[in-house]
């Protein structure tokens, strides 16, 4: 009997933790911008673009080039959709050497990373050291 409870709530807390986001954009390529993509995707890499580092979530950046280089040395190129959301499943060597956004012609080095859940620390508030919002200049 107690066991039931305690399922009740896993199953409560477990439905929250992809949650943020409206219906209508649920479990679609433009969902909840700004947050940890890896948190419920099985994606090897996923984030989302901003135009400044302290952006509001739902002003991400289409058509910007991200360039995701893989311990291998080896780039994955992908492009930030309508919500500025970029995600890929391809296959990447960890941990991640650099990554970059392009802009307009203009490239912004974003440095070492670690992991792929790229918006885990290119967040509001920022945590592990990075400089907020992943952002194209």
């Amino acid at each position: 009997m107690k066991l039931l409870p305690s399922l009740a709530a896993l199953l409560l807390i477990s439905a929250l933790a992809c949650g943020g986001h409206d219906d209508d954009d649920k479990n679609n390529e433009l969902m909840a911008p700004g947050q940890n993509c890896l948190a419920c995707h099985g994606f090897t890499v996923a984030g989302t673009v901003f135009g400044t580092a302290n952006a509001d979530s739902g002003s991400g950046l289409a058509g910007i080039t991200v360039i995701i280089t893989d311990a291998n040395s080896v780039d994955t190129t992908l492009t930030t959709n309508a919500a500025g959301n970029f995600f890929s499943s391809a296959t990447l060597a960890l941990p991640l050497k650099k990554a970059a956004v392009v802009r307009n012609g203009t490239r912004t080095d974003m440095g070492g990373v670690p992991e792929g859940a790229c918006n885990r620390c290119h967040t509001l508030p920022a945590t592990g050291g990075a400089a907020g919002r992943i952002h194209a200049s």
